[in-house]
């Protein structure tokens, strides 16, 4: 994790669980995700080897392209769904 700021350490909870707080903010969000027909969700324990397995896929996605697998960070390429980032587009802000 790339801690940022304070408000990266500000946790709460949802249904008992542990959060960042971030992420409870958007839990709505997250609860009511609805894959499209194309998408890959990937799901793993902590420390399971989830971060070889988004390189993995990435790679399989780009025919063994490794420079189109460079463009940009796997948290980019392949975020996590409970991970929330802010970016600032066209002068508005959404979660990715």
């Amino acid at each position: 994790l790339f801690w940022h700021n304070a408000e990266d350490f500000e946790f709460s909870q949802v249904n008992g669980i542990i959060l960042q707080k971030k992420t409870c903010d958007f839990w709505n969000k997250i609860w009511n995700f609805q894959a499209k027909p194309d998408d890959l969700l990937i799901a793993s324990y902590p420390k399971a080897g989830t971060t070889w397995t988004q390189e993995i896929v990435d790679l399989i996605q780009n025919d063994g392209d490794i420079e189109k697998s460079r463009r940009a960070s796997i948290q980019l390429r392949h975020p996590f769904l409970e991970w929330i980032r802010m970016t600032h587009l066209s002068g508005e802000y959404k979660t990715s």
